[in-house]
């Protein structure tokens, strides 16, 4: 690049209502700055580029210093030189005007500044989803996955364009019904796990009882074994008889345990059916969810 013929200006500036430095204001309208969808302004700043011709200008003396980005003083008022500084001017604006037609966006972490255009940001787009619809359902029960799914699909509803007819369709069926199929999802898995705690609890309970069923049997044989030997052994009757006894208050102790937990288990055996059937269901739904998430997944992983 010829340094006689280049302009170079760098500016770092704060715009303010009905300011005109530099033309800006002349270029494009100021509340443009700050419009969320279309606006130049990116986290606080605002870059824009523009390119300059320079038509012709004077060689630049050597013996004085330079600064490309004021006119030399023997230029003011020479009819050329306004001629060269009217066409940059024309450039600059008619090069602001396109770079305002285009959008500014946000797809993740990537920042769309000015020059970006909408094509970049929809690729972008369509290469997040590309990755995301290649995951399992598990992944989206994070809140921040099924956030940035819906985002995503969001944002590729104004470009179908890119995909095929029936991929297109099912984007636009999958943005209908994705927040409800991860609820679904959801919901169906606390079931399970709950109806699991159930049967677990419920299988401590059975245990505790067969324990305490066959504690209670141990005794009742002990206690048969005594009666019999009562009755072969009469000299011993007092010794057996108190033995009985204790056996028997040993036995209304555990009963009184048994009973109890007895009654516990005729309780929850009463809605294991119940709790069995809601599993099913669930399963069921979960392998429906699956199905579905596979046939929209191999639309889009298919080599």
């Amino acid at each position: 690049m010829d340094s006689t013929k280049t302009i170079k200006k760098e500016i770092i500036h704060q715009f303010s209502a009905q300011e005109s430095y530099c033309g800006f204001t002349s270029f494009f309208p100021l509340n443009k700055l700050h419009e969320r969808n279309s606006g130049y302004l990116v986290n606080g700043g605002c870059e824009i580029e523009v390119e300059i011709h320079v038509i012709h200008a004077s060689p630049v003396s050597s013996d004085k210093p330079s600064d490309s980005s004021v006119p030399d003083d023997r230029s003011v008022g020479n009819p050329v030189d306004l001629d060269v500084v009217e066409s940059i001017y024309s450039n600059a604006k008619s090069f602001l005007m396109s770079v305002s037609k285009e959008s500014t966006s946000v797809v993740s972490d990537a920042t769309c500044v000015v020059h970006s255009t909408k094509d970049n940001c929809a690729r972008l787009a369509k290469e997040r989803f590309n990755e995301m619809i290649s995951l399992p359902l598990d992944d989206f029960v994070n809140p921040e996955h099924e956030t940035l799914m819906v985002e995503t699909l969001s944002k590729l509803g104004d470009h179908l364009n890119l995909f095929s007819d029936e991929q297109a369709k099912e984007i636009m069926k999958l943005k209908a019904v994705f927040p409800t199929s991860i609820q679904e999802w959801r919901d169906s898995v606390q079931v399970k796990v709950s109806c699991q705690r159930f049967l677990s609890t419920f299988e401590k309970t059975k245990n505790l009882l067969e324990g305490s069923v066959k504690t209670e049997e141990g005794i009742k044989t002990k206690l048969e074994q005594l009666k019999i030997r009562e009755q072969e052994l009469k000299a011993q009757l007092e010794a057996l008889q108190n033995d009985s006894q204790r056996l028997v208050k040993e036995r209304l102790e555990v009963s009184k345990q048994t009973q109890k937990i007895h009654a516990l288990a005729e309780e929850q055996s009463g809605k294991v059916k119940g709790k069995e059937i809601e599993i099913a269901g669930a399963e069921n739904k979960l392998e429906d969810l699956k199905s579905i998430w596979a046939s929209i997944k191999s639309l889009f992983t298919e080599a």
